[in-house]
């Protein structure tokens, strides 16, 4: 998620002293977790990245959330925590699911470029004769000529993706496909969430005339359903009433492993974890499939009472902190958090300007202050080439991950932290 920027760092929460831990109401059912710890310095990040390469080599390759190597990544980040002598509690958190797992096939039509599964689509296989209709699909009259089984075919426009399939799916079509008349290769559609049980594709306008009144074979083959995935809180002691919170993302992408993105931000603040167990007043979350939307880290802010925001003084996220070829950047805030973490890291920091690509904006949306570090995604560094050319793909393993850059920025991180609760 986060194209201009992503974050590390430190936050305040206030809360009445010797408060319990704010635990949301709807927490859910604990996760069981088991196993060892890695070895290696307890101040070393880099112990973590490579027990996070390690869960995502013995399941497939990815973190994703929803998948193994996503709860195997809770249930290490968890027992890591408890070592350290941490409170930690486990949130569920429901979210939508989608994964592809072949290449369409729709005629002769090419897959990117003429052809796209819509994000959400349901599953099936057909031979069927596409019948083109008048409308755009957008009310239930427009499928009155469709045959039952048969694919509906409509341009795009009017409304969203997801009424045309459903009304399709009402009528009795084998499956919808949607003429993208605005471009020249089909846009990336989605339908919002789970529940349309008929394929739904996307073509461009002259494939979508090629296909039109033939008799074709239609495949697709997807999950479209309702996951879960799990925050991690963690917190000392409460101390003065207040409350210093540091966060990020467990999840990677399905691509890969996401070994920088968001291995570093995990590995920085399981660092912090073990260096800064003792001192009061800190709290930690990992937050799930933030890569498909934030949906941790909004579930955690929704779940608050109003008290238990207003009892959050500030949050700082950290999110890819060892980018190859990086530059070292500070949320400009003008406030107490970016002087702070400009203090911590002198003279090579420059400013990046908010967004709300990473899991500091339901925060922010939410009245608390927020703040943080960057070291680039696939912006240009201070040297040739871009700043991680791995950024959401399958080679963001430990090679990509600048392990001097990641270490400076947890010892920055924990400056801040430590200048937060003084």
């Amino acid at each position: 998620m986060k194209r201009a920027l992503l974050a590390c760092a430190a936050i305040v929460a206030l809360v009445a002293a010797g408060a319990a831990f704010l635990v949301p109401r709807d927490e859910g059912e604990r996760i069981a977790v088991e196993g060892t710890l890695p070895a290696g310095p307890e101040g070393d990040p880099g112990r973590h990245l490579d027990a996070l390469q390690r869960i995502a080599d013995r399941s497939g390759g990815t973190r994703a959330a929803g998948t193994d190597g996503e709860r195997r990544t809770v249930d290490y980040i968890a027992r890591t925590l408890r070592a350290a002598g941490w409170r930690v509690e486990l949130q569920r958190v429901r979210f939508p699911y989608f994964e592809r797992r072949s290449p369409p096939r729709l005629g002769a039509l090419r897959q990117g470029r003429e052809l796209r599964v819509a994000e959400y689509s349901g599953s099936g296989r057909l031979r069927a004769r596409v019948r083109r209709l008048e409308g755009r699909g957008c009310t239930a009259a427009d499928f009155a000529p469709l045959e039952r089984g048969e694919i509906a075919l409509v341009d795009r426009g009017t409304c969203f993706f997801r009424i045309k399939a459903r009304n399709a799916a009402r009528a009795g079509a084998g499956a919808i496909v949607i003429s993208d008349v605005h471009g020249r290769t089909p846009v990336a559609a989605t339908l919002i969430r789970p529940g349309i049980g008929i394929p739904v594709l996307v073509v461009t306008a002259p494939a979508a005339r090629r296909i039109e009144g033939r008799t074709v074979a239609l495949r697709v083959e997807a999950v479209s359903e309702r996951r879960t995935t799990t925050n991690v809180l963690a917190e000392t002691r409460p101390a003065r009433g207040r409350w210093v919170m540091a966060g990020g993302h467990h999840d990677s992408v399905s691509a890969g492993p996401g070994l920088n993105d968001n291995g570093s931000g995990v590995a920085a603040l399981l660092t912090l974890a073990g260096r800064l167990g003792d001192r009061p007043g800190l709290r930690l979350g990992f937050w799930g499939a933030e890569e498909l939307g934030l949906y941790g880290s909004r579930h955690y802010v929704r779940s608050l009472g109003a008290g238990e925001r207003r009892a959050i003084a500030a949050y700082v996220n950290f999110d890819m902190l060892g980018s190859p070829n990086g530059r070292v950047s500070v949320y400009d805030r003008d406030d107490a958090i970016e002087r702070a973490l400009r203090r911590a890291i002198p003279g090579e920091e420059r400013e990046v300007g908010l967004v709300g690509t990473s899991d500091h904006a339901p925060f922010q949306r939410a009245g608390i202050a927020v703040g943080g570090i960057f070291t680039g995604a696939s912006e240009r560094g201070r040297r040739r080439g871009p700043a991680d050319s791995c950024y959401h793909r399958a080679c963001d393993r430990l090679r990509n991950v600048d392990r001097r850059l990641l270490a400076r920025m947890a010892d920055a991180a924990e400056q801040g932290l430590v200048a937060l609760t003084r």
